[in-house]
């Protein structure tokens, strides 16, 4: 009943055309049960992300950041190519030793880190090369892995690229996406995205707020106007 009269309110207040769209939105939500629609919250929110970001690093080197999300593989791979250069070096970074524990609350601390590529981190590939691929075991889920990568001569930013290529007979069935604004509040430290949400439920209560109708104002007597006595009034009295 609720959900009528807000859907009467906003053919009212907003016309018919927004009123349509917004009825086209909702009508499927309505369909599925709040079972289903749980199911669908959950195999979204456990479904295996892994956003890629390239950055700048503070030493002139190129960082790769690697953002994971849900139920993740036992190996997640990283390939990393530079365009007119070699990868030299591909460093996993012990974030609290390299004081950046500040920025990332997480001191939770993965056990290659501090080690390179090439060596233990890729020992497959044992020299330098224009692609080389690290294979972080185990993969931890709501992570942050940052890669450093060095490279002669030093390549510009927009020069080194970043995705994940597993080996043949490898199963991994993780969605992975470049660092995008749909995936922004994702990437935010705890703190931030806190904020963004108590935004969002005060935008929310805002609007219905607005679109709560206003209490009818009841008839005032008009004091102005006064009856005025005939004559015959004033005799009888």
């Amino acid at each position: 009943m609720q959900l009528l009269k807000l859907l009467a309110r906003l053919r009212l207040r907003m016309g018919a055309a927004v009123a349509l769209t917004v009825t086209l939105f909702l009508a499927p939500l309505l369909a599925f049960s709040e079972t289903t629609i749980k199911g669908i919250i959950d195999r979204w929110l456990s479904q295996c992300v892994v956003v890629l970001d390239i950055a700048a690093d503070s030493t002139g080197a190129t960082l790769v950041r690697v953002h994971t999300f849900g139920d993740m593989p036992p190996a997640l791979p990283v390939t990393i190519t530079a365009r007119n250069a070699v990868i030299t070096r591909i460093t996993l970074l012990n974030h609290v030793e390299q004081s950046t524990a500040a920025r990332d609350p997480n001191l939770l601390v993965h056990p290659l880190a501090n080690q390179r590529c090439p060596g233990d981190l890729c020992p497959e590939q044992p020299i330098a090369a224009e692609r080389l691929t690290v294979r972080i075991r185990p993969a931890t889920s709501n992570y942050l892995f940052q890669l450093r990568v060095l490279t002669l001569p030093v390549a510009d930013q927009s020069d080194i690229a970043a995705y994940s290529r597993p080996l043949q007979g490898e199963k991994f069935a993780c969605r992975v996406e470049k660092a995008t604004t749909a995936n922004y509040i994702a990437r935010q430290p705890k703190e931030l995205q806190v904020a963004l949400l108590s935004l969002g439920v005060l935008v929310l209560t805002l609007v219905l707020g607005a679109l709560r109708p206003k209490p009818k104002e009841e008839p005032h007597e008009n004091l102005s106007i006064r009856r005025t006595l005939r004559p015959s009034d004033r005799r009888l009295r």
